[in-house]
């Protein structure tokens, strides 16, 4: 994963998401300037909400095997997108909703969740 590419790559993995993504740079006035983590921030984890909202189950397997990637990349920077950005927002979110999403967060994943929950409760 390259960190710089990280926003594009996620795209091309999960390319269901592509008019949501489009939708919500468009209302968030998103480009290719605003950086790695407002994109995941405003777009990303937005999206991960909806899917799992609406039990997309096929792509919510898509999205969290790509955080597992994520969770396991050599480049720190990438785990810090998916630590400071992603999981930070989804644990932010009512207890019910992390809990869905926790059901389907890889080994790797779900320690860096856990990890970062011992700082909020």
């Amino acid at each position: 994963m390259d960190y710089n590419k990280l926003y594009t790559e996620f795209k091309i993995a999960v390319p269901e998401c592509i008019s949501f993504c489009e939708e919500k740079e468009i209302e968030n006035f998103i480009d290719d300037t605003v950086g790695i983590h407002v994109s995941f921030g405003m777009v990303i984890v937005p999206y991960i909400l909806y899917v799992v909202d609406n039990q997309k189950d096929k792509v919510i397997q898509e999205i969290f095997c790509f955080m597992e990637q994520m969770a396991v990349c050599p480049d720190i920077k990438v785990q810090e997108v998916l630590d400071f950005t992603i999981l930070e927002q989804l644990i932010d979110e009512e207890h019910y909703i992390l809990q869905k999403c926790k059901k389907y967060m890889g080994m790797n994943t779900l320690q860096h969740c856990e990890k970062i929950e011992e700082y909020f409760y």
